[in-house]
């Protein structure tokens, strides 16, 4: 289980977390929602530890990440993979490439076994013969799934996606929460911060709603739809109008 424990953080006199608790339970797909600049993205940074809070803990494995040396910070994230809103892939490095870059070991690995991880990653991915292409010849659901192979090259526990959707048609966006399903049945656990109720709903199992910096409801997706916080009741308004009994399709997906 990740665990944070009373975060707070400010960054030039904004407050950005305020008194943040929150589990995220192994093995399970944990949704974090909320307006733009409600602290989505920053509870991302505080897991993988790129910001330290200024008050609060961080325990993952029954550590507390706070109190960790760079060097534990370096193999925490070994565990823990990322996948950035606008994929951060570097133009002017192949696909293949692009996959390996972070990879803090790749220099120890035989001559043949970057490719066979590199099909192997490609082909988790559907994006199997494009190891060669570079990024301006990829459609934005392939640099995506590029993202995601990359992210997938520590063989992490945990990853992180920062609006995987965002910006995709229906059907990359389709074939980008079909991984993240195919993920969890892999036994990875992902943290998915996203503003599109629909993709949540598709892939998530926990539910986080934050908004100015505070936690504001937690829980399934049924505990959620039945919040009395003003807030929380206006977010999910037009997803409760759109499904006139929304705890049926509920059942659907947690069936399906």
């Amino acid at each position: 289980m990740i665990e944070l424990k009373n975060i707070s953080i400010t960054l030039n006199d904004n407050v950005i977390l305020d008194d943040v608790t929150l589990s995220i339970e192994m093995g399970m797909n944990t949704i974090i929602l909320g307006p733009s600049g409600a602290g989505k993205s920053s509870i991302l940074k505080i897991i993988l530890g790129l910001w330290k809070p200024d008050n609060g803990e961080i325990i993952f494995e029954g550590k507390n990440v706070c109190k960790m040396t760079d060097d534990e910070i370096l193999q925490l994230r070994k565990k823990v993979g990322i996948v950035f809103q606008g994929n951060a892939l570097f133009d002017s490095l192949t696909v293949a490439e692009n996959i390996l870059y972070f990879l803090p070991d790749k220099k120890k690995l035989s001559e043949n076994e970057p490719k066979y991880k590199i099909e192997e990653l490609l082909s988790f991915v559907n994006l199997s013969g494009t190891e060669n292409l570079y990024p301006e010849e990829l459609s934005g659901g392939m640099k995506k799934r590029v993202a995601i192979a990359r992210a997938l090259a520590f063989n992490p526990q945990v990853i992180l996606f920062d609006e995987p959707t965002t910006g995709l048609d229906p059907i990359n966006t389709e074939s980008v929460l079909e991984l993240i399903e195919k993920l969890k049945q892999n036994g990875t656990t992902s943290v998915i911060v996203t503003h599109i109720l629909d993709d949540a709903i598709e892939v998530g199992d926990n539910f986080i709603v934050i908004n100015e910096g505070k936690i504001v409801e937690a829980g399934s997706l049924e505990k959620i739809l039945r919040s009395k916080n003003p807030f929380v009741k206006e977010f999910f308004k037009r997803f409760i109008e759109e499904n006139h009994n929304p705890f049926i399709r509920i059942s659907k997906e947690v069936n399906k």
